[in-house]
């Protein structure tokens, strides 16, 4: 039996009254266009991941995201988002962010290369229009400069 994981994380975690999902005005979604292992692959993380000396996420709402270099040594990754569940991906990033194994499935061939840079934002926001009109945007901006063909969405 299917999980529906975000109409149960709306309703237990979310202040009353809870979340209405919203559907996004326009579709986002494309085909991929060539094999995963001739891609190069990003993540994108909901978890308000940063390196220590990057600007924290703070407000609740915040709208920005943070470019995360692949590179495994580039430092320490901290965790800002607000959510309960996070102590033990505090612990350990990875968890949620999982850089070591994308760059595991580009040294065994399985994808063609890891994107420079990788992608995060607070998840959980409720300006769903400022998120299809800007962050969103923002985002595939990033993607598209740095030639990914496929990014993995990992979700806090």
């Amino acid at each position: 039996m299917p999980f529906d994981y975000l109409p149960v994380m709306a309703e237990v975690s979310a202040p009353k009254p809870p979340r209405t999902l919203v559907a996004p005005s326009n579709l986002g979604w494309s085909a991929i266009k060539k094999p995963v292992g001739a891609s190069r692959v990003a993540l994108l993380s909901s978890a308000a991941l940063r390196l220590a000396n990057q600007q924290p996420f703070t407000p609740r709402e915040d709208l920005s995201y943070r470019l995360v270099p692949s590179d495994l040594d580039v430092g320490e990754i901290v965790i800002d988002h607000h959510s309960g569940i996070g102590r033990v991906p505090r612990q350990d990033p990875e968890i949620v962010f999982p850089r070591t194994a994308l760059a595991e499935l580009a040294k065994d061939g399985t994808i063609a290369s890891v994107s420079p840079i990788h992608v995060s934002f607070m998840g959980g926001l409720r300006c769903h229009k400022e998120i299809e009109t800007d962050l969103a945007p923002g985002i595939a901006k990033e993607l598209q400069n740095a030639a990914v063909d496929l990014a993995l969405l990992v979700p806090y």
